[in-house]
């Protein structure tokens, strides 16, 4: 799994290329506790559209994220997903939580 951050104003942009798995979980929780740390960010961007595959693990994680945000005042969304996530994240109603757009 690729991690791509890009940090625009108060906005941060984030690519990932690969599964989010369980295996990269600790990777995901490490950058998403850096970023959180950086009080001048407001809003997340999340690029999916190359995750072939995401556990619990990865849900989580983004859950976690999404509440840092929406407590903070700001918000989170997902820009673009695979056909799989997409798929999977309406089976579970996770598009009625976090914004998908594109």
């Amino acid at each position: 799994m690729d991690i791509d951050i890009s940090i625009e104003q108060d906005r941060v942009s984030i690519t990932i290329t690969g599964a989010m798995d369980t295996a990269g979980g600790s990777e995901l929780s490490a950058k998403f506790a850096e970023l959180a740390k950086d009080g001048s960010l407001r809003n997340a961007e999340f690029d999916l559209s190359e995750v072939p595959s995401i556990t619990s693990a990865g849900i989580g994680k983004l859950l976690s994220f999404y509440k840092h945000f929406d407590q903070a005042g700001g918000g989170m969304k997902i820009t673009a997903l695979s056909p799989q996530l997409a798929k999977q994240f309406k089976e579970i109603h996770l598009d009625q939580i976090i914004p998908i757009s594109g």
